[in-house]
């Protein structure tokens, strides 16, 4: 049980948590040598991880089948860069550059776009992410609760999630 010597590599599909602190804390039996997907699903559906991939309650991982947590942990490149850098701002720049700023804004008008064309599906995982931040607040702004919202509608709406 979350035994030192388990390799806990850096994957690019996650942010927001220490997956190595999560890992040598973690109190199930396991015999791996490396941190798998599986526990990484595991630190995401407890809200100690986030995807990459989930904004607004879409998946943005369209050039590969399935949720990145159940396709063995197979990411594309091109979405994973821009949201990290600009969406989720994973290394904390929050600069006041002008051009750090009309990035963040072109990324959220394509955000909105490919949601808004139905070019993404919603999370395979929407509706565990939906109760678990009904239950705690998730530590989710007002703006992200209302997207969620109505991403959660959507799908109570009938809109397909990812398979």
């Amino acid at each position: 049980m979350g035994r030192p010597e388990i390799r806990v590599p850096k994957r690019r599909f996650v942010y927001g948590g220490d997956a190595e602190s999560l890992c040598r804390e973690c109190e199930l039996p396991c015999r791996l040598d490396e941190t798998s997907v599986d526990c990484l699903r595991r630190f995401f559906l407890q809200g100690m991880l986030r995807c990459t991939y989930l904004v607004h309650g879409y998946c943005f991982l369209v050039d590969k089948a399935g949720c990145v947590f159940d396709n063995g942990g197979e990411h594309d490149v091109y979405w994973s860069s821009l949201l990290n850098q600009y969406f989720h701002d994973v290394e904390d720049v929050e600069s006041k550059d002008p051009e750090f700023v009309k990035h963040v804004r072109e990324l959220e008008r394509l955000v909105g776009e490919q949601i808004e064309a139905r070019r993404v599906s919603l999370c395979r995982y929407l509706e565990e992410h939906y109760q678990r931040a009904m239950e705690t607040g998730g530590g989710l702004d007002e703006e992200t609760l209302s997207k969620l919202d109505e991403a959660y509608l959507a799908l109570l709406g009938g809109t397909s999630r990812k398979k």
